[in-house]
């Protein structure tokens, strides 16, 4: 499915703020969409991971001795840090959990006095037991169903629960859908669309017989009408006639292994979400699942997908973006990435869990608690690099508008690598003074270098109007561009 182009000439408008982070209001050019570089030679687009940085959340509390499991919310609220987790203890029975921290590495689990667990109510439990959702604030909701968390309950299928802090939390009478899907679903107010956006687990039978996992997408006005979509004469019970029926063909599928993919195996989950810094831009952190002997055994890494419209994504190198670690680690057969991006300075800071054992695999976690939480380090807008040959390279991009009197990059050259910058107005025909030559060669690792051209010519002098780009280099990588 294409993007609309009405849509995407409005939304080349958005700009959006967020706490903690800076240079907020310029439009960001990033590489996520490859059809925005129209000529290229010499140059590729390639995902890069981030630092896996130390170990944030452990496993040391009774109702995590089994494992800290595999999804997570991490919220950045006026410079304080929240995450929400799920934990097992021994009898296998889940839980979300609560953290907070305000510098991002050290986290308390504060005895909140909600939940009673083994006769006292010391612990940090917030009363949900199911682990299908992400925590969001709901900007349209009042503020005692300020946060919402919309999840899956196996006899009732797609319900919401809501809150006025988060913590205490009240379920809706009527669940929301009435099918099923047993993953970590992501449900977030859409600014751009003016309407909830909904990530599900879907399935679908594949050439060879077997089932497979896909997600699938909604868009609806509210989280409080029944979608009135439930069983059909040709709905899939997985988990038997006494539990609600999984989603099949209900949505449309926006993401799913495919033939570039290894056999046998599909997707987990998502992690979709509008990228803080300009939400015109969505990032996803698919955990790609390579299945084993049964559909539910096996081994999982993350990877990068970014899209311009959250309905076509795209997967360039298909770089693991958080790779599994060495045989006999904590993360060797199981990486996940969780929902929410906090920005700080030049970094985004992520929050994801590992694994030593295998999906699946219990017995590994009786004999061995299991589940790690590690903060991710990114460079501001550093997901997808479009990478200089060492040999030189050039690209063309798609036209943009000059809506500002500086043109900052964000670059990394290195030591050895350099970079310039030509305008040409729509058509592609050059502009005086701004031409490749003319323009002062960079060499440098900065989010915002700024070009200049040899003769003085000044960018505000072409405020407002449509241009070409022309990127010439070598060794480079170039993440990002922006007016300003």
């Amino acid at each position: 499915m294409k993007p609309n182009p009405l849509i995407l000439a409005i939304v080349m408008l958005c700009s959006s703020s967020i706490s903690g982070a800076a240079d907020v209001l310029s439009p960001r050019h990033l590489f996520l969409d490859p059809a925005f570089v129209q000529q290229a030679e010499k140059v590729s687009l390639h995902v890069n991971p981030p630092q896996q940085r130390e170990v944030v959340i452990r496993p040391d509390k009774p109702w995590e001795q089994l494992m800290i499991s595999l999804f997570l919310t991490v919220r950045d609220e006026g410079g304080k840090l929240r995450m929400w987790y799920i934990c097992r203890d021994k009898a296998n029975n889940p839980n979300v959990a609560y953290a907070e921290s305000k510098d991002g590495v050290h986290w308390t689990k504060p005895n909140l006095g909600i939940v009673t667990y083994d006769g006292s109510k010391e612990n940090n439990l917030v009363g949900l037991t199911s682990l299908e959702g992400v925590v969001f604030q709901d900007p349209n909701a009042p503020s005692q169903e300020r946060y919402a968390y919309v999840t899956h309950l196996w006899t009732e299928g797609i319900v919401r629960f809501h809150s006025p802090d988060g913590l205490h939390w009240q379920r809706d009478k009527t669940p929301l859908l009435r099918l099923g899907a047993d993953t970590q679903n992501v449900t977030f107010w859409d600014e751009r669309l003016g309407k909830y956006v909904l990530y599900l687990r879907g399935w679908v039978r594949g050439a060879d017989k077997r089932l497979y996992r896909k997600v699938v997408r909604a868009e609806i006005p509210n989280l409080t009408t029944p979608l009135g979509i439930g069983p059909s004469p040709k709905s899939l019970y997985l988990w038997g006639k006494e539990k609600v029926p999984v989603i099949g063909n209900e949505f449309p599928t926006v993401f799913a292994a495919d033939e570039s993919d290894p056999p046998n195996s599909d997707v987990y989950n998502l992690s979709a979400q509008p990228y803080p810094l300009d939400p015109r831009w969505y990032v996803g952190f698919p955990s790609m699942f390579q299945r084993e002997k049964r559909m539910g055994d096996g081994r999982l890494e993350v990877q990068f997908t970014g899209s311009r419209d959250g309905i076509m994504w795209h997967r360039y190198d298909r770089k693991p973006y958080a790779p599994l670690g060495l045989e006999g680690s904590e993360s060797a057969n199981m990486t996940f990435m969780g929902t929410g991006l906090a920005v700080r300075g030049d970094e985004i800071w992520q929050y994801g869990p590992t694994f030593h054992s295998k999906h699946g695999d219990v017995e590994a976690r009786k004999r061995r608690t299991d589940g790690f939480v590690y903060r991710y380090v990114q460079r501001v807008d550093g997901f997808v690099s479009l990478d200089f040959d060492s040999a030189g390279g050039r690209c063309v991009t798609a036209p943009v508008k000059v809506d500002g009197a500086r043109l900052l990059l964000n670059v990394d050259t290195g030591a050895l690598g350099q970079l310039r910058v030509g305008v040409q107005d729509a058509e592609g025909k050059p502009i005086g003074g701004f031409s490749v030559d003319d323009c002062k060669v960079l060499q440098t690792n900065s989010t915002r270098a700024e070009v200049s051209w040899t003769g003085g010519a000044e960018l505000a002098a072409l405020k407002g109007r449509d241009v070409r780009l022309t990127f010439t280099g070598s060794r480079a990588k170039l993440y990002s561009f922006r007016f300003e």
